[in-house]
């Protein structure tokens, strides 16, 4: 890794209160690399070599079953994926890619166990990166089995459009079939689920969504604290 890289490294929150021994000590033989969209990053089985932070980008992580892939997240930055496969030293169950052009630093995963193993401070960030995953999984699965298909996008929409300046527009960052295996739907069903909404106060043009009745939405999704709040 470059000085300048480093030195850019040290600045991201997720290191920001380890020592410089530890540091240099886990980012010894890091990469610190771009990826364009559509990278396989991570093989469902291969054994990991790496722990993966996400610096710029979007990143999905997926499973295929039977020649179909199904979404089961959806990683922003700045925060590790997969982190439960390096920690366990235990094979990915799942894959990774790159849904948006990626910075993404590599850490070598040995020395993620040594440095792991020794300082508190890492330990600290890591235990605080696999509760927030864990954390992200029930609330995933509680929105799957408390909701319908429908209410599952609606309630992403929402979401979505807290992220955005206007607060009732978006723009799909990525195609439908991407966004229906990510609302456990097909890409049929999610066009069913588009029209469906349009009667509460949503317009559909291509990629462009757009809330105009943002009360009948919400009445329709019936959001709640502990699945869509992500401060909860």
């Amino acid at each position: 890794m470059r000085p300048d890289d480093f030195e850019q490294v040290k600045a991201v929150p997720l290191f920001a209160h380890l020592a410089d021994q530890s540091l240099g000590l886990l980012l010894d033989g890091a990469l610190l690399q771009h990826f364009p969209v559509g990278v396989n990053l991570i093989r469902e089985g291969d054994r990991p070599d790496f722990l993966h932070v996400l610096l710029d980008g979007l990143v999905e992580i997926f499973t295929e079953q039977d020649d179909v892939e199904w979404g089961i997240s959806l990683v922003s930055p700045v925060t590790t994926f997969i982190l439960a496969a390096v920690i366990s030293r235990q094979p990915y169950l799942s894959s990774a890619r790159t849904l948006k052009e990626s910075r993404i630093l590599l850490i070598p995963a040995k020395h993620v166990h040594t440095v792991f193993d020794r300082d508190i401070e890492l330990a600290q960030v890591m235990a605080g990166e696999l509760a927030v995953a864990y954390r992200g999984v029930v609330k995933k699965l509680k929105g799957y089995v408390a909701r319908s298909s429908a209410q599952r996008l609606a309630n992403w929409i929402l979401a979505e459009a807290r992220s955005e300046a206007s607060g009732t527009q978006i723009v799909l960052p990525f195609d439908r079939a991407t966004l229906a295996s990510h609302i456990g739907t097909t890409r049929e069903n999610l066009s069913r689920n588009l029209a469906q909404l349009t009667h509460y106060g949503v317009r559909i043009r291509g990629r462009v969504i757009v809330i105009d009745r943002k009360d009948l939405l919400e009445a329709f999704a019936r959001p709640q604290r502990f699945i869509d709040d992500p401060n909860s």
